[in-house]
């Protein structure tokens, strides 16, 4: 395949390097066809063996949105309230990150959905019977896809998004509290709303930094045929 029959499609290579973390979101209320259409790009998502573990509960009423914030803020403060306030004059994307993750924290609860993304508990293959102790874990090498697909389907519908996974940290009260059952662990919870600020390119790394060719370390593509 060549490089012009790659390119032929550009506005998905636009679209995936536009999916940024929006923290920063209205109150406005998103309608529920938008919710559903987001949903239904997700589980276009591939799984091993096709199994398709995921589930959702897209959290809408006010009274458990403000359950799940007030949590979602106490956890954030316990494990990263020391970093909240950095130096007005710092203008690094650090400390960008950190004025927005506190503003998530603090309006989490007024988000107009919280969308849980549960998977069915699986063991890896590398855990052997014999230590299968207690609850597996959810099945994340299928269900991340899944997330990604819905992140991708917000950002195309002009819906802020980000991933968090800040649940953990009040992770038996969420089952509790949404009755979730055992043979199910959350994996994300996503806000989900308009975003207050613009969308804009994401900062990333090049591929061209993180590749190796055939063996770790080795960078050297010069024997590659075209």
């Amino acid at each position: 395949m060549t490089m012009s029959e790659l390119s032929d499609d550009p506005p998905f290579f636009d679209l995936v390097g536009q999916v940024r973390a929006m923290r920063r979101l209205k109150p406005d209320p998103v309608p529920l066809e938008l919710i559903r259409k987001v949903l239904q790009a997700g589980v276009q998502a591939s799984s091993g063996a096709n199994a398709q573990p995921w589930r959702f509960i897209a959290v809408h009423s006010k009274e458990r949105r403000d359950w799940f914030g007030e949590r979602y803020k106490a956890a954030m403060y316990k494990g990263y309230g020391a970093f909240f306030n950095p130096d007005p004059a710092d203008k690094s994307t650090a400390a960008g990150t950190a004025r927005a993750a506190k503003h998530q924290a603090d309006h989490m609860g007024e988000t107009p959905v919280i969308l849980l993304v549960a998977g069915k508990r699986d063991w890896p293959f590398k855990v052997p019977e014999s230590e299968r102790v207690g609850l597996a874990p959810p099945n994340y090498g299928s269900v991340y896809p899944c997330v990604q697909n819905i992140l991708l389907a917000c950002r195309s519908l002009q819906l802020g998004a980000a991933l968090t996974t800040m649940h953990q940290l009040f992770e038996d009260e969420l089952h509790a509290y949404f009755d979730i059952p055992d043979e199910y662990g959350v994996v994300v919870s996503i806000p989900i709303g308009y975003p207050k600020g613009r969308f804009g390119p994401v900062t990333r790394i090049p591929a061209s930094e993180k590749t190796y060719f055939d063996t770790w370390g080795n960078d050297d593509a010069s024997d590659w045929e075209l």
